[in-house]
């Protein structure tokens, strides 16, 4: 598009430069050039005209974009509000139905930071108890009987990891 604010000026200026004087030979040798600059120029300006008719695709791309940012931002919007919402403490609960009051409340859940500490140190008793089956791999004992011991120790650990998460006691 800036191609064609200049396209004047470049033609006066080969025109001029052309009109100059001279001898014959100049002459012909400015004219070629500016044949030449002129079958450039078209060339260009088909380019342009191209360029032209491919614009509305271009636009609908721009515009799917910019569509698609938007709602990128909506759903980032309703994600942080669902979060914010899921920080504050929750609503107090309607008084209990009478078929609730007969059953013993469930035990509260410790905390996020209390769990967190809870896993922690049972994946580092998991690995623990892995390693020394490892050791008793190296020592020589019967595959099965490793294996068996690998999976007794991931049974353990399951069985205390959804008892964190449950909030209930660990399981002897």
């Amino acid at each position: 598009m800036q191609l064609r604010q200049w396209t004047p000026i470049l033609v006066g200026l080969t025109i001029l430069s052309a009109c100059g004087g001279g001898d014959e030979a100049s002459r012909d040798r400015t004219q070629s050039r500016l044949d030449a600059m002129e079958q450039r120029l078209g060339t260009l300006e088909q380019r342009l005209a191209a360029i032209d008719k491919a614009l509305p695709a271009g636009e609908r791309l721009r515009s799917d974009l910019t569509a698609l940012e938007q709602r990128v931002g909506a759903i980032d919007a309703k994600v942080t509000a669902a979060l914010e919402m899921a920080k504050k403490a929750p609503a107090p609960a309607a008084a209990p139905s009478r078929a609730k009051r007969d059953v013993a409340p469930s035990p509260a859940r410790p905390d996020a930071a209390e769990r967190r500490a809870q896993l922690g140190a049972l994946m580092t008793e998991y690995r623990r108890r892995l390693d020394e089956v490892r050791r008793q791999q190296q020592a020589g004992t019967n595959p099965m009987d490793q294996m068996a011991a690998r999976r007794a120790v991931r049974e353990w650990y399951i069985a205390r990891r959804r008892a964190i998460l449950a909030g209930q006691p660990l399981p002897d």
